[in-house]
């Protein structure tokens, strides 16, 4: 019985843990103070705008202040200039800091985020050392362009002018005059003539003949080959049948 109520608990527990953090509320966000520019030790001068984060889970406002001397203190005079309620800001810009209204020196930033559920402990950040320069202020100095002249237009140099190559013709030849007779009549080659008659054979009848007298000497002696073994068959029939005989005969 122990051990089903055991087994039963731990069924139980294992299902709440598996069900458990689907129900749970997902964790609040924490608060966050933070001024991302102007940077501790910058120079800034005329209209600044401060950048950074003010969120709070349960946000009232939050507020940019300002105080004479390079870090807080006790009895620094705070000076706000924004105060912002009920709005979250994520690296975005949290106020405008007018510096023309302030003698050139250093200064201490602060931003104060507040929650509703907390008035008496807000969220400071501090950003120190900041120097006011509104009677000369550093600009990045842009160098001077000096014009250039264009370069001149580029001229499209040729090459030299190719020049024409005699191409010698091989010299036509020239027919050879006929020769004339003594009597200015033109003499007729007469064909020699004897008593055979001039036959040109050609190649492919030379291989023909040769060919046809290679076939009628094979097919000769072949004809003699046989006769040589039917001669050598019947004398050796002969001898066969003359042994037989004296056999018979003794």
């Amino acid at each position: 019985m122990q051990k089903r109520i055991l087994a039963g608990g731990l069924v139980l527990l294992l299902v709440l843990l598996a069900v458990g953090p689907v129900g749970w509320a997902a964790p609040l966000f924490q608060a966050q103070s933070n001024i991302t520019f102007p940077t501790d030790g910058a120079t800034v001068s005329a209209q600044v705008e401060v950048r950074g984060v003010a969120k709070h889970p349960n946000m009232d406002f939050y507020q940019l202040r300002y105080a004479p001397g390079p870090q807080p203190e006790g009895g620094s005079q705070w000076t706000d200039f924004a105060i912002v309620e009920g709005q979250q800001v994520e690296n975005d810009v949290l106020g405008t800091w007018d510096t023309t209204q302030l003698p050139d020196g250093q200064y201490t930033l602060a931003l104060a985020v507040w929650g509703v559920d907390d008035p008496n402990n807000p969220y400071v950040f501090f950003v120190t050392n900041l120097t006011v320069n509104n009677a000369n202020p550093v600009d990045t100095p842009t160098p001077a362009q000096t014009p250039t002249e264009a370069p001149p237009p580029v001229t499209p140099t040729l090459g030299p002018t190719p020049t024409a190559v005699a191409v010698e013709q091989p010299p036509t030849p020239t027919p050879r005059p006929t020769p004339t007779s003594q009597s200015g009549m033109e003499e007729t080659p007469t064909p020699s003539s004897g008593e055979g008659l001039d036959v040109a054979l050609s190649l492919g009848q030379i291989r023909e003949g040769f060919c046809t007298g290679g076939l009628i000497t094979l097919l000769l002696l072949s004809l003699w080959g046989g006769y040589v073994l039917a001669k050598a068959g019947f004398r050796w029939f002969l001898r066969q049948r003359s042994t037989s005989s004296s056999d018979m005969h003794q």
